[in-house]
């Protein structure tokens, strides 16, 4: 349809911070990390961290505090006579639209065949998706 616009990334700037899908280390020790118009209480947030945040951090190659320190989150933004108007923001699983392979797996036989984990608010149990080349492995 010829319909074109622009994107924008929030790499190298502080974005991500000014929105609250980022975080110092400082504010994690402080207990100040606030994400999804929440304070604390998020899964993210637990000490010890929960399993599947500690694999998730290792499969990044890192530790959970450092892995937590950016969530997802999405923003959108109109640009009209030269202001800038903030219209839309999404976090945690309102993510999940944006993620072809959840969008798939969704709707397959068995959904996201998940058996231990439904979402970060059940953390329990081994991760339940792998690498491509990791299928056979058990």
């Amino acid at each position: 349809m010829g319909w074109t616009f622009p994107w924008a990334s929030a790499h190298a700037s502080d974005f991500n911070f000014d929105f609250n899908v980022s975080f110092t280390e400082e504010q994690q020790r402080a207990d100040a990390v606030e994400y999804n118009y929440e304070r604390g209480g998020h899964a993210m947030d637990a000490a010890p961290a929960p399993e599947p945040v500690a694999q998730l951090g290792a499969i990044c190659g890192t530790d959970a505090p450092t892995y937590s320190r950016d969530r997802p989150g999405m923003s959108a933004f109109a640009l009209e006579d030269g202001v800038v108007y903030h219209t839309y923001s999404t976090y945690a699983r309102g993510v999940d639209s944006l993620w072809g392979m959840y969008q798939w797996l969704d709707r397959a036989p068995k959904g996201r065949n998940e058996t231990m984990i439904r979402g970060m608010g059940d953390l329990r149990g081994p991760f339940w998706f792998r690498r491509h080349d990791e299928y056979g492995k058990s």
